[in-house]
């Protein structure tokens, strides 16, 4: 029987949350509750504005809505939780001592060529990080004035997409060209161990900043789960990964951009939580 209290539904120890704003569905809101038990989700409810209950249909129509919105923002929030603000301390602390890398010749002519891409990609890094900041800030105004207003409205949804696209764009990029200098940084790292000592005492101490802040214990390891992240952004997408970056990229805005607008939630997977039940 549908048109229960909610409360029914929650099962001993656990916790439950409701969704910060309504999902209108056929020109209704509806509230969601999740049900959790040790941090994963256990179940959810969906409730009319009575507070009561809904049909397992229409429950399904309402969470197909949820999963879209949380789609857009899903590699956001693992890379969040993984990396926990790292990259931008990162790319600040690189910032402070890259300069070593401009010295022309401080590496040997055989060497400089590896040394130039590795300078590259990390003034890409750099700047991909500041457009993942801003677009961070973004994300989070548009969260908060959803929940102010209490629904998603037709504006907040196109917004989103356009949020979702230009965050993955900018976190791919960054991403290819962290996993092209993974060899060249134990390169730079394995030379300055044998020869920084040979160097001015100026130059040694920059180089040893530098090394420090690539090293595994530092930015080696912020690089690494960043770029373990890249099947992620390429899920459900048929690319070509054997162009030029710059190229993959651009194929790679357009493919994720058509997929955003097919999306459709795993549903197998997310229909035993629903606990509504079948009018």
């Amino acid at each position: 029987m549908v048109n229960k209290n909610p409360k029914v539904y929650k099962k001993m120890l656990e916790s439950n949350h409701t969704l910060p704003y309504k999902v209108r569905v056929d020109g209704q809101l509806f509230e969601v509750i999740v049900y959790s038990m040790l941090g994963k989700i256990a179940g959810v409810i969906v409730a009319d504005p009575n507070g009561l209950t809904v049909d397992l249909e229409t429950a399904k129509k309402v969470i197909i809505e949820v999963q879209k919105y949380s789609f857009y923002f899903d590699y956001l929030k693992k890379r969040a939780q993984i990396v926990k603000e790292r990259d931008s301390i990162t790319a600040e602390r690189i910032e402070g001592v890259q300069r070593i890398l401009n010295e022309k010749g401080l590496f040997g002519e055989k060497m400089q060529p590896e040394i130039d891409q590795l300078n590259l990609a990390l003034e890409v890094y750099k700047q991909q990080q500041r457009k993942l900041d801003i677009y961070q800030e973004d994300i989070t105004l548009l969260n908060e004035k959803i929940e102010s207003q209490q629904e998603i409205l037709e504006e907040d949804w196109n917004h989103a997409e356009d949020l979702s696209l230009a965050y993955a764009i900018a976190a791919y990029g960054q991403s290819l060209y962290l996993e092209k200098t993974r060899e060249t940084r134990k390169k730079m790292l394995k030379w300055t161990q044998l020869h920084g000592k040979m160097l001015a005492p100026e130059p040694r101490r920059t180089l040893s900043k530098l090394a420090f802040a690539l090293s595994e214990a530092q930015a080696g390891h912020i690089f690494d789960q960043i770029i373990s992240l890249i099947p992620m952004l390429e899920n459900g997408l048929h690319l070509n990964r054997h162009q030029e970056i710059h190229a993959r990229v651009k194929e790679y805005g357009k493919l994720y951009e058509a997929y955003c607008r097919v999306y459709e939630p795993p549903m197998d997977k997310i229909l035993p939580l629903i606990r509504n039940k079948k009018g």
